[in-house]
């Protein structure tokens, strides 16, 4: 698998809920708590907020679990949670990295609308 980019960091000094930060084709959108039952989730084994569908590509927080950060995955959903602790980063192989403040996150993928086939799909990365 190819390296993650090193180049561009850009640091998120602050976000307020409702506020997102995008990366590829990753939202992160702040909100004001952890969802109901958040600290029952399983954890995210590989730290990945995302997986890329065409490469293989990951979008990876770059921390120790449970000290730094804590991604736990909704069971039913399969929704991304995240508690940022301290700044982290985020990185992938193909975007600049970016460095998370301390909050609670949501995490989706952007979903584009194709008015000629009325369809919508999600962005692939």
């Amino acid at each position: 698998m190819k390296p993650f980019n090193e180049h561009g960091t850009t640091k998120v000094n602050e976000m307020n809920p409702g506020e997102y930060a995008l990366h590829g084709d990753v939202i992160i959108t702040r909100v004001d708590k952890a969802p109901p039952g958040f600290k029952g989730m399983e954890a995210e084994p590989n730290n990945a907020l995302a997986y890329g569908e065409v490469t293989g590509h990951v979008h990876k927080l770059i921390g120790v679990p449970g000290k730094d950060f804590d991604l736990k995955v909704e069971p039913t959903t399969k929704e991304r949670h995240l508690h940022i602790v301290r700044p982290t980063a985020l990185k992938h192989q193909e975007h600049s990295p970016i460095i998370l403040p301390p909050g609670f996150y949501r995490i989706g993928i952007q979903r584009e609308y194709d008015p000629f086939e009325k369809l919508i799909r999600a962005v692939q990365d």
